[in-house]
């Protein structure tokens, strides 16, 4: 029979997974004998895989009640996801995000798009215009000073689709009134019939355990804490995941705030970093760079084979300001770089090579079709318009197949459930 003393050993971790583990400590592998375990066949596994997944539930479960446990999220990447994928990853029980963008004034044409998004959205779903919440998420950034007008320009679109979650992410460090003031425009009432009764998610992107305590103060239901792992933009002084996500779950703990959930955000790309993220005290996983090579991912082909030819991802990939200064990106605060596939321009900086002496290599190297001097978030987008190129992070390296975004979702949940089940299985 299993060895009591491990058992007893493993509470703590029983406690961190929650149900899930609840379920395998009563009826699942724990229940059996080491040798019943290890003569278990693999279908067996897989159908105890599937009733587990289908009897355990969670908080995130009873938030959001069209997901499966354990919860994957897409993140709300511009340039890289739509209503197609969002809505592929919520019909496969995850949480498709949108992204909503940075620009809130009242002419600007990223509210126009918002609008169009969400209709799709609901479309695709096959929900009727006024019936229920939309269960799909939507991502802002709000570092710039238009987002002092998110109250009165994109709250009123949210309001009247009803998106079940709103992330929130980079307020400009001089205006610290802009996150609260987005959470009160989201939490308070307005509108009128079902559009008065939506009460939105929020979830604010954080890469410390003080910004996860700020933005539980301002009142976010969830802490989105991105490590130093994650692709794209991010804090520029960072924890990895391993660290950073149990010091946010416990410090919320501690200072009263059990009721906000913690997600945990890079890195993870397949089921192994959700089983891990689980152990760490998180409730939800997001993955960025397994979407971007989705198959209805907007990332151009040749930045999705960028992505699955890269191996060794904390190797090749680098965070830095660097690649924002190449693209000549000003816009975003000094508090925050971002992390980036290694190319020939991140290696010419090492060699001390002046930046602009780099951006006019950059600019040369696109007129021509080059793709080595993909020094920012990976192969720089070959038009006039200096859109933003992909990211990726640390995960990259076990990124090795595009699938459908819903595949990828079904794929990462079933694993973690597997992943949990091994490790349950050996002790």
């Amino acid at each position: 029979m299993a060895n009591p003393r491990r058992l007893l050993l493993l509470r703590p971790l029983a406690a961190r997974l929650g149900q899930t583990v609840d379920y395998f400590w009563r009826a699942g592998p724990l229940a059996c004998t080491r040798d019943q375990q290890h003569s278990s066949t693999h279908a067996t596994h897989s159908n105890e895989t599937r009733r587990l997944a289908t009897m355990a539930s969670s908080r995130m479960q009873s938030w959001f009640p069209h997901t499966a446990h354990p919860l994957v999220i897409s993140a709300p990447m511009d340039f890289v996801t739509n209503p197609k994928l969002a809505t592929e990853v919520t019909k496969a029980g995850g949480l498709g995000f949108l992204q909503g963008g940075r620009d809130f004034a009242s002419e600007s044409p990223v509210l126009g798009r918002l609008e169009a998004q969400l209709a799709q959205a609901r479309s695709l779903l096959g929900l009727p215009a006024n019936d229920g919440d939309l269960p799909v998420g939507v991502g802002f950034v709000l570092y710039a000073a238009s987002a002092r007008h998110f109250g009165a320009t994109a709250a009123p679109i949210l309001r009247r689709h009803r998106p079940a979650a709103v992330w929130l992410f980079a307020p400009a460090p001089d205006a610290p009134g802009t996150v609260p003031g987005a959470i009160r425009a989201l939490k308070g009432k307005g509108g009128e019939g079902a559009a008065a009764a939506w009460r939105p998610r929020v979830a604010v992107q954080v890469g410390s355990v003080a910004a996860a305590l700020a933005a539980a103060r301002h009142g976010a239901d969830v802490v989105v804490a991105q490590a130093a792992d994650a692709g794209g933009h991010q804090f520029v002084g960072g924890a990895g995941l391993v660290s950073l996500v149990p010091e946010v779950a416990d410090a919320l703990a501690r200072s009263g705030f059990a009721g906000v959930a913690v997600w945990a955000a890079g890195g993870i790309v397949d089921g192994r970093g959700v089983a891990a993220a689980l152990t760490l005290g998180a409730e939800g996983a997001v993955l960025g760079t397994r979407y971007m090579v989705a198959t209805e991912s907007d990332a151009q082909d040749y930045k999705k084979e960028a992505v699955l030819a890269t191996s060794d991802g904390g190797v090749n990939t680098v965070k830095s300001p660097l690649h924002d200064h190449i693209l000549g990106n000003k816009s975003w605060p000094d508090a925050y770089d971002g992390r980036a596939i290694v190319s020939a321009s991140w290696r010419d900086h090492l060699a001390g090579l002046p930046v602009e002496e780099n951006v006019a290599r950059f600019e040369a190297a696109k007129e021509t079709g080059d793709f080595s001097r993909m020094i920012t978030w990976s192969i720089p987008q070959l038009t006039s318009d200096r859109r933003p190129p992909l990211k990726s992070g640390t995960g990259v390296g076990l990124v090795r197949e595009a699938l459908p975004a819903a595949e990828i979702t079904r794929q990462v949940r079933e694993g973690a459930l597997e992943a949990i089940g091994r490790l349950k299985a050996s002790i």
